[in-house]
């Protein structure tokens, strides 16, 4: 009998530490999931750098057999912008290679005066071709110098701007303006380009929390075959899609529009696997829970049956169901404060390990731990509860 007793109190024993451990798991998991889900709304609501509101966008591939020359390009476009103009309800319009935060290319350069130990080691912004008009459609604030002007074309030197994070870690927070600059642009003769303003940051991609360094460069220097429209627009920008279609078959009725939609629709559709993200992230923190709150109402039912007897027990012997339930709670609320314990302190090294994931963001919340521990305990209070009510409602005269 001894033995027997022996190797049950060691089977609960067992039992206790894996409920334990399962607490644990699950409250590592449901403080991970949560601090996921606040990393990918806070990346979600990031400030992108630009104004997405008001913003009809829309990509252009012009005939390379009709307009293969630069110069052409350059015709229809500054055809088109006046075209664009008279759109009722549009308030400005602007050209880029590349919509801001869609991920645009690099372009290696090279800076007059510096010479990089390894040759084949130069700095590569990102390169947009804008008009001169894209700072303001966009709301990017200039910070130093100017910004483009319509006397910046291609009689002129080069000229070109760059944002905040170039001149901190390309020109080592040096005075930009006046630098001289080199891209290695495909097709085209290299040119000293002249740095003439600094612009703020804009996220490389909405989904990304750095920022990259990027250079700016006019579109009458630079035409470009391919490109996107942008109309900064007085009313809903949706309901603009057919007057632009129109405008611009007015000046080439075979030219396609591509992607015509609103620039938060854009965005939108970079983030379209978040919300799904996030549901999958918060099932998995439910069914942490929900296996906590099995396991705990599994061994304490299974503790109250094995301990029916000695239950019967105390309360022939003058112990009321208050004591008893207390007994029975404590057991149980004792085994959920050691793995919640265990879980938190496992959980601490979260928040650092996802800020170096998303850079820049700032996912640790002490409110966060706080909530899924209250979480964690009321679930447990709860499982344990169940059966400590029963085994408070044993029938002394049946337990014997």
């Amino acid at each position: 009998e001894s033995r027997a007793a022996s190797s049950g109190r060691a089977q609960g024993r067992l039992r206790g530490v894996l409920v334990t451990g399962e607490i644990a798991l699950a409250l590592f998991l449901l403080i991970g999931s949560c601090l996921l889900i606040r990393a990918v709304f806070l990346l979600d609501h990031q400030k992108l750098g630009f104004r997405t509101d008001h913003l009809l966008t829309a990509g252009i591939q012009l005939d390379h057999e009709q307009y293969g020359d630069a110069s052409q390009q350059l015709i229809f476009v500054r055809r088109l912008i006046p075209q664009l103009e008279q759109v009722p309800g549009v308030e400005d319009v602007a050209i880029a290679s590349d919509l801001p935060a869609t991920g645009p290319g690099h372009v290696d350069i090279h800076l007059q005066g510096e010479t990089p130990r390894d040759p084949h080691d130069h700095p590569s912004p990102l390169d947009v071709v804008v008009t001169t008009d894209y700072f303001r459609v966009t709301g990017i604030p200039l910070l130093r110098g100017r910004a483009f002007t319509e006397k910046d074309n291609s009689s002129v030197p080069r000229v070109v701007l760059v944002n905040e994070q170039f001149v901190h870690r390309d020109l080592h927070d040096q005075n930009p303006l006046g630098k001289q600059i080199q891209l290695e642009i495909k097709d085209t003769a290299p040119t000293w380009s002249e740095i003439v303003g600094v612009v703020s940051d804009v996220k490389a991609y909405s989904e990304d929390t750095r920022v990259e360094p990027e250079v700016y460069e006019p579109f009458l220097q630079r035409p470009v075959g391919s490109f996107s429209v942008m109309l900064r627009s007085q009313v809903e920008p949706n309901g603009l899609v057919i007057a632009l279609h129109h405008a611009v078959a007015q000046l080439d009725s075979d030219l396609p529009l591509a992607r015509v939609m609103s620039m938060d629709g854009v965005i939108d559709r970079q983030r379209a696997g978040n919300p799904i993200f996030t549901r999958i992230l918060g099932s998995f923190a439910l069914l942490a829970l929900i296996l906590a709150a099995i396991g705990i109402y599994g061994l304490v039912a299974y503790s109250v049956g094995q301990r029916t007897q000695e239950i019967g027990i105390r309360m022939a012997v003058g112990a009321e169901e208050s004591d008893v339930r207390r007994m029975i709670l404590s057991g149980g609320c004792k085994m959920t404060a050691i793995g919640s314990a265990l879980g938190l302190v496992a959980a601490l090294p979260l928040p650092r390990l996802f800020d170096a994931i998303f850079s820049g963001l700032h996912t640790g919340a002490p409110v966060l731990y706080l909530i899924v521990l209250t979480a964690m305990l009321l679930v447990a209070a709860l499982a344990t509860y169940i059966p400590a009510q029963r085994a408070a409602h044993v029938n002394p005269i049946a337990a014997l």
